[in-house]
């Protein structure tokens, strides 16, 4: 033994004993184990080893997804494990589904203070410098 205690249980009967499955099989099914700072479902992998995985990964294996590509949610609920919300992609696919869902605004500054120095507006400010308060869509005439 490696890395100590086997566990010859496999993670994606692990998981599943962790899992909430709603009436309707369609919703998502929700992990109620451990979550990264990210809220992403962790599990340990199988056969003792000591690296974590995301348990949306092991559920998409298990269903057949190529496990060299990335695994996302359709859904774009972090701890669900569903087989149906799962798919390979991208991150082009996955910005798409972002912005489908929550607009293309999706994550513009919902602090007030955080506004363009040029019109005053925050609808459109994406991205704020740490240096500056400047808003990357306005670029402001250098003093001669």
């Amino acid at each position: 033994m490696k890395y100590g205690k086997s566990n010859t249980t496999p993670a994606y009967v692990r998981m599943m004993r962790r899992v909430n499955i709603p009436t309707d099989k369609n919703d998502c099914w929700l992990w109620t184990g451990p979550v990264n700072n990210a809220g992403y479902g962790m599990i340990r992998g199988d056969d003792g080893e000591p690296k974590m995985t995301t348990v949306h990964r092991v559920a998409g294996i298990e269903k057949g997804l190529d496990k060299n590509k990335e695994i996302q949610h359709t859904c774009l609920t972090k701890n669900c494990v569903n087989p149906k919300h799962l798919v390979n992609g991208n991150a082009r696919s996955r910005h798409t589904r972002i912005v489908d869902k929550h607009g293309p605004n999706f994550h513009a500054p919902k602090i007030s203070h955080k506004t363009c120095e040029h019109c005053g507006e925050s609808s459109h400010v994406v991205w704020f410098s740490r240096m500056h308060g400047d808003c990357y869509t306005y670029k402001p005439k250098r003093k001669v």
